[in-house]
C-alpha cells in the first residue's frame, strides 16, 4: 500500500514514517501543502494528513479540486472538539479521523481497516475498541455546543470564573451559569485552566 504522510512536525512525521515502514508500507512524506501538491502527482492509496500545517490547514488541500487525492484520506489531528471533527469529516473528502492522542501502535490497524470502510460515511478511530466508529456514534449531535455555549466554553478553558465570563460576554451571571450547566451535561470533563 502506497501512503503519503503530510505533516509539518519532523518528530511526528519521522515517527509515523518509521512505524509504517516497519509494516512494509511504501511511505512518502511531505512537510507542506506546496510540497504535497507536487508529490500528489504520483498515485497513492492512502493520504495521512495533519490538520494543522504551519499557516495552512488541511482543508485547503482537500478543497482544491485540481488535485487528485487518494480515495482514502485519514485526517490526523490533536483537535478533540466534536464540532470541529464533525465539520472536517462531514464536509470534506475525509474517510476517517485519527486523534494524535491515540497510540501510535493503533495507526497500522487503522490504515489496514480503511479500505473496508463505507467511504460514504465519515469514521472516527476509537482507541478503546481499536476500530472505526461512525461519526454519529462517536459524536452524537446532542453533544454539540451552541455558538454561545462555545464562547463560554473557550473562556472556561482559559480559567475564567463565571462572573468574569459574564462581564466579558456582556451577559448576566444567571445566563452564564445556565450555559455552564448545559456545557457540563454535553462535555464529560471541563477543567478550568489556571
Amino acid at each position: 500500500m502506497r501512503i503519503l504522510i503530510i505533516d509539518d512536525h519532523p518528530l511526528a512525521l519521522q515517527g509515523i514514517k518509521f512505524c509504517l515502514n516497519s509494516a512494509d508500507f511504501s511511505v512518502t512524506t511531505a512537510t507542506s501543502l506546496e510540497e504535497a501538491v507536487l508529490v500528489l502527482q504520483q498515485p497513492f492509496d492512502v493520504l495521512l494528513l495533519d490538520y494543522h500545517l504551519n499557516e495552512h490547514n488541511a482543508l485547503e488541500l482537500l478543497n482544491d479540486k485540481s488535485i487528485a487525492l487518494p480515495s482514502l484520506v485519514l485526517l490526523i489531528s490533536g483537535m478533540s472538539d466534536p464540532e470541529d471533527v464533525a465539520h472536517c469529516l462531514n464536509f470534506h473528502s475525509v474517510t476517517g479521523f485519527f486523534s494524535k492522542q491515540s497510540d501510535l501502535s493503533d495507526l497500522i490497524p487503522a490504515i489496514n481497516l480503511l479500505p473496508d470502510l463505507d467511504c460514504s460515511l465519515p469514521w472516527v478511530w476509537n482507541s478503546i475498541n481499536h476500530n472505526f466508529t461512525p461519526i454519529e456514534q462517536a459524536f452524537p449531535e446532542h453533544t454539540f455546543l451552541t455558538p454561545k455555549e462555545r464562547c463560554v466554553f473557550m473562556l472556561l478553558r482559559k480559567g475564567l470564573l463565571d462572573k468574569e465570563i459574564a462581564e466579558s460576554l456582556n451577559r448576566s451571571i444567571h445566563t452564564i451559569r445556565v450555559q455552564v450547566r448545559s456545557i457540563k451535561r454535553k462535555r464529560t470533563v471541563i477543567r478550568r485552566s489556571v
